[in-house]
């Protein structure tokens, strides 16, 4: 009983950790995507781009967008994502 155990636990490790890597993916997935920002916008984008490179923060324009995309979701949906 102890080896089937074993090899159960084994078994459930994989499973875990082949969803674990399957779920990450998913989250990873990217769409690429035209927007059309208004000068005001475009000007904070650009400011808030330059506040994190001085920050010495993870830089990418992708991430800056999809942050600000959840933050609104989550504002008005009243969702946290």
């Amino acid at each position: 009983m102890d080896e089937a155990t074993s090899v159960l636990e084994q078994q459930n490790v994989k499973a875990l950790k082949n969803q674990n890597f399957l779920s990450a993916q998913q989250s990873v997935k990217k769409i690429k995507a035209t927007v059309y920002l208004t000068e005001e916008a475009e000007h904070a984008f650009t400011e808030l781009y330059i506040h994190r490179l001085r920050k010495n923060r993870k830089i990418d324009r992708s991430l800056i967008a999809c942050e600000a995309i959840l933050a609104l979701y989550e504002k008005e949906v009243n969702v946290k994502v």
